[in-house]
């Protein structure tokens, strides 16, 4: 045997809920499992030897809705989130300036991690704000939402955006009482400049690395990630220049990390002309589904809702397609054979998605297409939701970074009915949890602390008879996560003939308070039978 780990608390997370003392790995997988006795006499004078001494092992955590490469590439920018100092506006404008002052002028200089909700001064930012910052340099402070940014004078001079400019379709562009532009574009009035356009915001940062510069910051990503004791992401964003960047580290032999690419559906017609279909890669990168935005965030309040937000100036979000403009999108790709997954946050977006899943769903979920967020669902929703048998992909982080947000957004009655787990469980709906980060923390810890708590940043409760236990939370980030991408074959569980991918923690997530389950420290992750982060 190449590896033999003994003496442990090993949580196999199978649907029976089995333990075990001891495992045995050979070539990458897990060839035995049982009590430390049995495995210990499989050991050889080559075989490396772990005494756990009663600490924990669990399959490695998958992150279902984790912008890998964009994160890889914003935590080389300018991080505005009060964890990295920016507590009022005032802190964000002047960090941001110091960076200008590092960068040579007409260069973009980009900020994220950005919410008026989350400063202690809840400073709304604005063009003229930061063009306290720079007037040299093009800026884009991203909102934390990532569906929202705030530009300066001389970024949105470089995007050719006047008193004149309209609103695009799917966007907004926000003005102040003179209808100058403020500097603030919302969803596609954004996200085109950022992500889109050609060049794109993007295109132009991440181009200032070279081949091998792009390789090692998502190596140096991918680090970060074996230290929370994540082993795989489901990237939802993947141009042809992300996987290409994906497939050389790769290559490299020095990122062992498992990247399932979603190809958003503007950038999917080539690979639908090739007929390459998902699964199509290796156990490193293989190529998932196609990815659909209808409509925004919560935390921006542009989540397509059919009640206005409680807020000032109320509104009741933005819609990137009408019925039958989605009803194209997914008859397109489901008759292709893609698996889809559809960023739908509002009650109004989720109808739209739920009529046009209706449309071809006639023969359950084969290709497991599933909703991202979901957050909003309401009652009938869930209803139809089960009797598709549509997946969702949701996160609980959210409550702990933005819950604040989502309460004074949607009122004290309606806050308390989103993200609906325990329903979503009780009623059968399979369901797996993320980060989406870089909108929220990565770590999954805090996710399984927030899933059973549900406290927002202020510890005001949102939604808490929809907590789910932890080890119904520990289930959604590796069983079924594995299943979202056909995975469960592979990887999910610890179970003989499954990939060796597994995490030791110091302390057994379900046997102490929630409140101290980001306390839990991750001791050492194991990738195809390798060590590839110890503490």
């Amino acid at each position: 045997m190449d590896l033999i780990v003994k003496n442990g608390n090993i949580l196999t997370m199978e649907e029976a809920n089995t333990k075990a003392e001891a495992l045995a790995v050979q070539f990458g997988r897990i060839s035995k499992i049982g009590k430390t006795a049995e495995i210990e006499r499989l050991a050889t004078s080559t075989s490396a030897v772990i005494d756990l001494r009663g600490q924990t092992v669990l399959p490695g955590f998958i992150d279902t809705h984790n912008h890998f490469c964009l994160f890889a590439l914003l935590i080389d920018q300018v991080d505005c989130r009060p964890t990295a100092g920016c507590l009022t506006g005032v802190d964000v404008i002047e960090t941001l300036r110091a960076r200008a002052a590092r960068t040579p002028p007409g260069k973009w200089v980009m900020g994220w991690g950005y919410a008026p909700y989350l400063l202690d001064d809840r400073m709304e930012i604005h063009r003229a704000d930061l063009d306290r910052a720079s007037t040299e340099h093009p800026i884009c402070l991203v909102h934390v939402s990532v569906h929202e940014a705030v530009f300066n004078s001389r970024g949105l001079e470089e995007l050719g955006i006047t008193e004149d400019t309209p609103d695009p379709p799917g966007g907004k562009i926000l003005r102040d009482s003179g209808r100058i532009p403020n500097g603030v574009l919302s969803e596609s009035a954004f996200m085109g400049p950022l992500f889109f356009d050609t060049p794109s915001i993007y295109s132009e940062v991440m181009a200032e690395y070279d081949c091998d510069e792009r390789v090692e910051m998502m190596i140096r990503c991918a680090a970060r990630f074996h230290r929370l004791g994540i082993v795989g992401a489901h990237d939802p964003f993947v141009d042809a220049p992300t996987l290409h960047t994906y497939q050389a580290a790769a290559k490299s032999g020095r990122f062992p990390f498992r990247v399932y690419a979603y190809i958003l559906n503007k950038w999917a017609d080539p690979l639908v002309a090739a007929g390459i279909q998902r699964g199509f890669g290796s156990d490193w990168i293989k190529v998932g589904a196609i990815k659909v935005f209808l409509d925004g965030g919560m935390s921006s309040r542009t989540a397509a809702v059919f009640e206005p937000y409680v807020v000032e100036g109320g509104g009741t979000g933005i819609l990137n397609y009408d019925q039958d403009g989605i009803n194209q999108e997914i008859e397109r790709f489901d008759r292709a054979g893609y698996q889809i997954s559809v960023h739908a946050q509002g009650d109004r977006a989720l109808d739209l998605l739920l009529r046009a899943f209706e449309r071809v769903m006639t023969k359950g979920n084969p290709l497991r297409h599933h909703i991202v967020h979901a957050g909003n669902l309401a009652p009938n929703q869930i209803e139809q939701v089960r009797s598709l048998g549509v997946n969702i992909v949701s996160q609980a982080n959210f409550f702990s970074l933005l819950g604040d947000g989502f309460i004074e957004a949607f009122g004290p009655r309606r806050s308390q009915e989103l993200y609906r787990f325990r329903t979503f469980l009780e009623r059968g709906i399979r369901l797996a949890l993320s980060s989406d980060c870089p909108v929220a923390d990565p770590n999954p810890l805090i996710g399984l602390r927030d899933a059973v708590r549900r406290k927002t940043p202020s510890e005001r409760d949102i939604g808490v008879s929809e907590s789910i236990t932890v080890e119904q939370a520990l289930a959604l980030y590796t069983r079924e996560a594995a299943y979202i991408s056909f995975e469960e074959a592979d990887r999910g569980t610890i179970e003989e003939g499954k990939l060796a991918d597994f995490i030791v923690l110091d302390k057994d997530p379900s046997a102490v308070p929630p409140a101290e389950i980001p306390g839990c420290q991750v001791k050492m992750t194991v990738l195809n039978g390798k060590i590839v982060f110890e503490d």
